[in-house]
């Protein structure tokens, strides 16, 4: 039975279709749940960087509020002239308890004590108003208090009074003596005083930065509290609460690894991370993402942990991979359904097919075993064969006859792919561009927006804009003066960037500019010149140079740089003398817009009439000259 072909091709097809069927389902599901876990832990990392950042940006606000403060003299003076006329309770009750004085010496405490309450009137004035125009229409922060050794506080925004305090209950006065210069960051608090001022239950938590406030002499004087609501600095974490694609949550944990958002947060979880984030190194930033098992559901999650060296907090970020994957699964398990249905029409029809092969096979078979040698020769065999009713030994006879034509079409039909492959490589090639170059203009516009260096970023912009805009066209030729457009937009990055260091110059016959050349086929000599040419000592300099002629048209372009080195430049010659010598294009690879690259373009576009020529200059530095016929169409 298994002897049959029929059988034999019957089973075969089936085995391989349950093989393709099984293997296909397995592979898509292995590669949809890692796909989908990339994914989400791409996004979460993304949400944790953009988080932490708006976190950090909230902290420097109040950190820039208590800069101003602590660097302003007239808050330093009028607060220390101030708080040099209060005193303490207790001395307060001291002169109290003292007893009267004469009528003449209290006529004149009377004159003392009016002109000292006008002093702290104006003082306060003063004080309040400088205050307040550091906190600024913007309010980037709520609420600054100023704290004396002598034990009182003074207040503006929300809360504007004069207090006293005892030093016991703020220990951040002597954190602050006690440990390094800088700042200090508090959790969210419940501030019972700050909160009478919102009507919402998110504003009964704030979060304070502290700082000590320094004499003229670099003495302290006193330390300076910036307050803003909390709700205001966590909003970004709390959208993400609120709004992700993943049903996922987060976690805001201070230096200690104690969970300070969300506000309310189980125990159990809270050490279960503060051992997570203990290992971590708090000199500076940091992430990482990992699998993480829930304490307190069980569940399996995927965790995205950032820490910021700046505010001290760690920013978690988790999402379930039973809420991650529901909907992988649903659609396996259609899938599923979907394959048996086609596993079932794919038996049939390799039954079918198995049957389909065999049929003519059979008569072939029975065909031979009818042959008899005293017919090799004659007419009758010859007339059997064409007269024998199978399709597949008519066409094979057929073929034989018509091989000449079916070979000279196939290799007319292979000449015509090889011949579009080479065009869209070199349309490829055309449309490259350096990402090296792409990157270094990045880091420069970051750098110029840091020093606010608006002019030269502005400029940068718009050259790269043009230069994008121009290497993304799709014109394969373009007018000169488009291409030398082009041009002097990249080198004008580069002079913004290198400043007086790289001049260029270019000079080309007005009557040259309306002539097409191929598309980026000067910007790219212009960039080896750059890219060797800084190689040596500044200055840098690189010329252009157009001329014409009756029937062609040059573009010479210059460095005054060391030149080719003698065996590359030997190389290179040697390369484009067998370029030269062989009748077709070879196979080119997309490896960056070089020199062999755009000697193809031209001779793809001119022939035996483009000009390329390279060569080292007497005078030191490099020469690459291009051309062709003039008007000559691609």
């Amino acid at each position: 039975m298994f002897k049959s072909m029929k059988t034999a091709l019957f089973l075969t097809y089936s085995s391989i279709i349950l093989i393709v069927f099984a293997t296909f389902v397995l592979f898509f599901y292995s590669w949809s749940t890692n796909q989908l876990r990339g994914q989400a832990m791409s996004t979460l990392e993304s949400f944790g960087v953009s988080i932490q950042d708006q976190l950090v940006q909230q902290i420097e606000q109040l950190n820039r509020v208590s800069l101003n403060v602590m660097y302003s003299n007239l808050v330093k003076e009028r607060f220390a002239s101030y708080m040099s006329d209060r005193r303490a309770p207790v001395e307060i009750q001291e002169e109290n308890d003292a007893p009267p004085a004469a009528s003449g010496q209290a006529d004149g405490g009377m004159d003392s004590a009016a002109q000292q309450r006008i002093r702290q009137n104006n003082d306060a004035k003063v004080l309040t108003d400088a205050l307040t125009a550091i906190i600024g229409p913007s309010r980037l922060a709520e609420q600054i208090y100023l704290y004396a050794f002598n034990g009182r506080y003074y207040g503006t925004g929300f809360d504007n009074r004069e207090q006293a305090y005892k030093p016991e209950e703020k220990p951040f006065i002597e954190q602050l003596r006690q440990g390094p210069p800088g700042k200090l960051v508090s959790d969210p608090n419940l501030d019972l005083q700050l909160s009478k001022y919102y009507s919402s239950e998110v504003g009964k938590y704030s979060i304070s930065l502290y700082r000590l406030l320094y004499d003229e002499y670099n003495v302290p004087i006193g330390a300076i509290e910036v307050k803003q609501y909390a709700h205001r600095i966590l909003a970004s974490a709390a959208d993400f609460e609120s709004n992700n694609p993943y049903n996922g949550h987060i976690y805001v944990l201070n230096r200690e690894g104690r969970i300070i958002y969300p506000f309310e947060h189980d125990s159990q979880r809270s050490e279960a991370f503060r051992s997570l984030v203990a290992p971590i190194d708090g000199s500076s930033d940091s992430y990482r993402s990992l699998p993480f098992t829930d304490p307190v559901t069980e569940e399996k999650q995927l965790l995205s942990l950032h820490y910021s060296a700046s505010t001290g907090w760690y920013t978690i970020l988790t999402t379930s991979e039973s809420d991650l994957f529901r909907p992988l699964k649903r659609f396996t398990f259609q899938l599923f359904g979907t394959a048996f249905v086609l596993l079932a029409l794919g038996i049939g029809l390799s039954f079918y097919a198995a049957n389909k092969i065999t049929f003519p096979i059979y008569r072939i078979r029975r065909a031979v075993r009818n042959f008899s040698f005293e017919h090799i020769g004659s007419n009758i065999i010859a007339q059997q064969k064409m007269k024998s009713g199978f399709i597949e030994l008519d066409e094979l006879h057929d073929a034989f006859q018509s091989m000449s034509e079916r070979l000279k079409q196939s290799l007319d039909n292979l000449l015509l792919a090889e011949a579009q492959s080479l065009q869209a490589q070199l349309n490829a090639l055309q449309s490259q561009m350096n990402p090296h170059f792409l990157y270094n203009t990045l880091a420069n516009l970051q750098e110029m927006a840091e020093q606010q260096m608006n002019g030269p970023l502005i400029a940068t912009i718009e050259h790269m804009s043009d230069f994008l805009r121009y290497i993304t066209s799709k014109e394969r030729q373009v007018p000169l003066r488009d291409e030398l457009m082009n041009t002097i937009n990249y080198l004008e990055v580069n002079k913004i960037r290198f400043g007086e260091r790289l001049t260029y110059r270019v000079s080309v016959p007005d009557e040259l500019l309306a002539q097409t050349i191929p598309k980026l086929a000067v910007q790219p000599l212009v960039e080896n010149c750059i890219k060797f040419g800084t190689s040596q000592a500044p200055p840098w300099r690189v010329d252009i140079i157009g001329t014409m002629t009756d029937s062609r048209w040059q573009i010479e372009v210059r460095d005054f740089g060391s030149g080719f080195e003698p065996d590359k430049l030997a190389r290179l010659q040697a390369k484009l003398a067998s370029l030269e010598k062989e009748s077709n294009l070879p196979a080119l690879e997309l490896n960056g817009m070089g020199l062999l690259n755009i000697y193809l373009r031209l001779n793809l576009i001119y022939g035996e009439h483009k000009i390329f020529e390279i060569r080292n200059l007497p005078e030191g530095g490099a020469s690459v000259r291009i051309g062709g016929l003039l008007h000559q169409e691609g």
